[in-house]
């Protein structure tokens, strides 16, 4: 079976989702950001402060090009993945993509409860209006390349809402 792609912005579900649906479809869990921690011996942010953005970006699309098909995986990607180099493409001719779509309202709820440190492109100093308006010009520009995903659902669904659809989508 096809390699599964969670795609969406940071703190639509993607880790969360993708540990339930491997664990259901007996498939292993790959978290992307995590794969990355371990190679470059950094935390993201730390990547993103002592090497910079643009070097980030070259190490997440050599993380997501080495992703061999048909692996049986369920591959929670970064927010930014698809709309960088060729990713999006890479992603969807080795699997099934997910968008998790979540609306900027939402995403800054679970932002704030979350560890906002672990996140470079958030700052924990900016105001929840600012950082609404961030949230929202980001999902704005990620949108078209979030849209390509073969399935495109809500970012509330859960597990079993998304079996289905699996289910449904490979009988056609």
């Amino acid at each position: 079976m096809k390699n599964i792609f969670l795609i969406g912005m940071p703190s639509s579900g993607k880790s969360t989702l993708g540990r339930h649906l491997a664990k259901r479809l007996d498939f292993q869990f790959v978290d992307m950001d995590e794969l990355i921690e371990k190679q470059e011996l950094m935390t993201i942010p730390e990547i993103f402060k002592y090497k910079g953005e643009d070097y980030f970006r070259q190490v997440e699309s050599k993380v997501l090009k080495a992703i061999q098909a048909e692996q049986k995986l369920v591959i929670a990607t970064g927010g930014g993945v698809p709309c960088f180099f060729d990713n999006m493409d890479f992603i969807k001719a080795n699997g099934t993509s997910i968008f998790l779509n979540v609306q900027p309202e939402d995403l800054l709820k679970r932002i704030q409860k979350s560890d906002v440190n672990h996140r470079p492109l958030i700052n924990r100093n900016t105001t929840e209006d600012t950082l609404l308006k961030s949230l929202q010009e980001r999902c704005a520009a990620r949108l078209p390349y979030y849209q390509r995903a073969d399935i495109q659902i809500d970012g509330n669904i859960d597990v079993d809402q998304l079996l289905w659809i699996l289910d449904e989508m490979t009988q056609k």
